[in-house]
């Protein structure tokens, strides 16, 4: 795997959509205009297609992993991966996910406030990660993470998340969200926001990508982002964070 770096702009910034995988709506994401990046749920009903689709079209795709939280873990959807796991069954869960969407480059937790805090799990996922020569975007659902101390020590790649971008799911908290990530781009060189496939989340992306450009900014791979950074964390409580990332609303409508 090569990934390229373009110093060509003042500043760089990858927005990953999480939760690709339960509805039709999603595909509306997944036509918009730019270098977004698809982090996909694995053993969705849409996740292999989209992210097949979101793969020939040249786009990052990662692997959403549901990992266990502090709360609201009847959340998680299939294939999670909880601290009661042996080794040999957390690593085959992982497994699996890899192998349902083959068209991944990364991954990145879903929820997981509980489970990313812990060494030993972590380095169980590592492991893997090195074998497929992945990298592991941390989203920073709580503030005691291991995932980049522990990735460092097997020598995997990983980025942090700065900033959710629809927390708040109106289009003025998403603008106000979007306008931040500009600013923490071009006083870091790079940021990375998530977003969600909400219809107000698609709404502000589809107005506001092509401001970018004219604010000196590319909109770039997650994958391009792979280095050394100090871009501060901009966290939500570690429960909230979870509820966000649940896919709750996709979970009760898979088909629209």
């Amino acid at each position: 795997m090569s990934f390229v770096f373009s110093t060509a702009h003042a500043g760089q910034v990858a927005i990953v959509i999480d939760d690709i995988g339960y509805k039709q709506s999603d595909r509306k994401l997944l036509e918009l205009s730019g270098q977004l990046t698809y982090a996909v749920l694995p053993h969705t009903p849409l996740g292999y297609a989209y992210a097949k689709h979101a793969s020939n079209n040249h786009r990052d795709v990662i692997i959403h992993l549901p990992m266990q939280a502090n709360t609201h873990n009847e959340l998680l959807g299939p294939g999670a991966l909880t601290q009661s796991m042996s080794k040999q069954l957390y690593q085959r869960t992982l497994l699996a996910a890899l192998e349902d969407i083959p068209f991944a480059v990364g991954v990145n937790n879903h929820m997981g406030s509980l489970l990313t805090q812990q060494e030993k799990p972590m380095g169980w996922t590592m492991e893997l990660l090195r074998q497929h020569n992945m990298f592991f975007l941390d989203s920073k659902t709580t503030k005691y993470s291991k995932i980049e101390k522990v990735a460092k020590e097997y020598g995997v790649s990983s980025l942090n998340r700065n900033i959710f971008l629809d927390h708040h799911r109106n289009k003025i908290a998403i603008e106000r969200q979007f306008n931040k990530l500009i600013k923490i781009a071009k006083q870091h060189g790079s940021a990375i926001a998530i977003g969600h496939p909400y219809p107000e989340t698609y709404q502000v992306l589809k107005s506001q990508l092509k401001r970018l450009e004219k604010e000196g900014i590319e909109l770039v791979p997650l994958s391009t982002l792979l280095k050394p950074t100090t871009v501060p964390v901009f966290l939500v409580k570690d429960d909230e964070a979870d509820i966000l990332k649940a896919p709750a609303l996709a979970t009760k409508d898979a088909t629209h």
